[in-house]
């Protein structure tokens, strides 16, 4: 593997390169590669033409994603922003669209408009297309599904009413933001995929286009926004979201059964920290229960690639006194970091491993 794949990958997209996402991605860069001759040829066309670059990235992008996914924070979204009779969303890296269709669904008392933009073209057509299978509908109550689309086949379609307060279009998060004064941004399990300066890009991006008062949604496995951003942590009942302060944050106002944070520090993460009780890492004082083993378990398979995730798994393991698979999930959160770049997060999710090692017996 050539040097100059993971540097197109950082320039063209802040992509992060790992072992794990080129296997992912083989199959669709073999096949641009065919039509450059090689490898060595797709890379010569993709230094010179910013439209192959932009292919070379796509093929890089992931794309898991269904309507339910973190559905705590969709739940919570009109309690939010219910001083607001109309709703600007943006879903950041849609993928297929499930989630900026969740967006748009999640509002019954509100208007809302619901952009999504993805830098692979091939995801934003089957997001306009609107058509899934039942695996993109898993934890979807049923009467939900029906309420927003029709069975056609094997497959479900969405309802023209939902269709219309969404568009997608192709857009590179590292470039500046399609809209500004949005009211909620969701970019969840993107960031895990770029470099760190890429990622605080993106994020400079994401909170400049947010109204005062506008939310930004993550998942538990997306590094925090620089703290100099001033975004603050508020939680919503089982779940937890950045706000954008509409004033200073110490004369932001708190409504009943929310908690505002204090401003985000550097490199931190949301939701699930490193387990402070059993190691020599200290979490966050707002930081989130430990999981329980079903709990971790969800948590690990839906972020397969998340160290953190599968640390979380891990020490549940251990406090359910299953230590023979606690310590092979530690070896195997070990051999994710292996593959990221060295960061605050690693080392700390590293020392939360080592020292789980460390109690079943392992130096």
């Amino acid at each position: 593997m050539t040097a100059a794949l993971p540097q197109l990958l950082a320039e063209a997209a802040g992509l992060r390169w790992t072992e794990q996402l080129h296997g992912l991605a083989r199959p669709r860069l073999e096949e641009l590669a065919r039509a450059h001759g090689g490898l060595d040829g797709l890379l010569r066309a993709a230094a010179t033409r910013p439209e192959v670059a932009a292919q070379v990235a796509a093929a890089f992008t992931v794309g898991e994603t269904w309507f339910q996914r973190i559905g705590a924070q969709l739940e919570a979204l009109p309690e939010l922003l219910a001083g607001r009779a109309h709703v600007r969303a943006w879903s950041a890296g849609c993928s297929t669209g499930e989630e900026a269709y969740a967006l748009a669904a999640a509002f019954t008392r509100q208007t809302v408009e619901v952009l999504g933009t993805d830098l692979n073209p091939e995801s934003v057509r089957r997001a306009r297309e609107g058509r899934y299978g039942a695996w993109s509908f898993r934890g979807v109550p049923p009467g939900q599904v029906r309420r927003s689309f029709e069975p056609r086949g094997d497959l479900f379609e969405v309802r023209e009413e939902l269709r219309r307060r969404v568009r997608f279009a192709v857009h590179n998060l590292i470039t500046p933001a399609p809209q500004r004064d949005l009211d909620v941004i969701a970019c969840r399990n993107v960031t895990i995929y770029l470099t760190p300066a890429a990622a605080e890009r993106v994020y400079t991006h994401l909170t400049r286009a947010l109204a005062p008062g506008g939310v930004l949604l993550l998942a538990p496995s997306d590094p925090r926004p620089p703290a100099q951003l001033g975004l603050v942590v508020e939680r919503c009942g089982d779940t937890q979201v950045l706000r954008r302060p509409a004033r200073p944050p110490a004369a932001v106002s708190v409504p009943s059964g929310r908690v505002a944070g204090r401003p985000l520090p550097s490199g931190a993460v949301m939701d699930r920290p490193v387990p402070a009780t059993r190691g020599p890492v200290s979490g966050a004082a707002d930081a989130a229960p430990e999981p329980e083993l079903p709990e971790a378990r969800r948590a690990a398979y839906e972020a397969p690639l998340d160290p953190q995730a599968q640390l979380a798994l891990a020490w549940a393991l251990r406090r359910a006194g299953q230590d023979g698979r606690a310590e092979r999930q530690a070896r195997h959160a070990l051999t994710l970091l292996d593959a990221q770049a060295d960061s605050w997060l690693a080392a700390r999710v590293r020392a939360g491993c080592l020292h789980l090692l460390a109690g079943a017996g392992e130096a």
